[in-house]
């Protein structure tokens, strides 16, 4: 078995984004996550972020959105580690060995990274979707999803009925499922504990390794 999972894995490496809306608890989960996948945690709201401001104003002046999108995200993302396989350290001795042992574990697990970012729609995903194909390597997307009753309560509830309906309106777009034809998104309900939801994900990222 193990060996079977070895050589699905160095076949075809991936990267895992794991999203969803601000009260969600993104980075709890991808702390326990990236520990269980054996894979780097990279941090996405910086290079969500730009990627979102740079490709509207971009669009605006008649580029193409997604194009812009890619470029931007994987560029800022490659400032955090990410696609970095370790074979150009030169910092000797410890360093060379812990970046060879880090690069060990990326060969026989598949998984190079663990993305977490804001609630991600679906232009942003077709964008890095592509960006990341272009490059062999695959993305699952995981939405830490939760109730429209529930962002409401965790959001601002009755204290300012007013503010919290223009936030909800706003964030309404980021509870929306995937569309059928977005195999590799996988909506997982957040309400659950940390270590059930993060064996949830697990076993439903290694099924989706699987299936190629």
């Amino acid at each position: 078995m193990a060996e079977t999972s070895k050589h699905e894995a160095s076949s075809s490496p991936y990267i895992v984004i794991l999203s969803g809306t601000h009260v969600t608890g993104k980075e709890t989960i991808a702390v326990s996550l990236s520990k269980s996948l054996k894979c780097p945690w990279l941090k996405g709201e910086f290079a969500a972020s730009s990627a979102s401001v740079i490709s509207r104003s971009h669009e605006r002046r008649g580029y193409d959105f997604g194009t812009v999108y890619g470029r931007t995200w994987f560029k800022k993302m490659q400032t955090t580690g990410l696609m970095s396989d370790g074979s150009e350290s030169d910092g000797g001795g410890d360093s060379d060995n812990e970046d060879r042992a880090k690069k060990k574990i990326r060969e026989e697990t598949g998984c190079l990274a663990l993305v977490n970012q804001p609630a991600l729609r679906r232009p942003g995903r077709d964008a890095i979707r592509n960006v990341m194909l272009a490059k062999d390597v695959r993305v699952i997307f995981v939405i830490l999803q939760i109730t429209t009753e529930t962002l409401f309560g965790r959001t601002l509830g009755a204290e300012n009925p007013e503010l919290a309906e223009r936030i909800m309106k706003e964030k309404a777009e980021d509870l929306r499922e995937p569309e059928e034809e977005e195999t590799d998104v996988l909506v997982v309900d957040s309400m659950q504990d940390v270590d059930a939801l993060t064996l949830n994900i697990e076993e439903i990222i290694r099924r989706q390794v699987a299936v190629g």
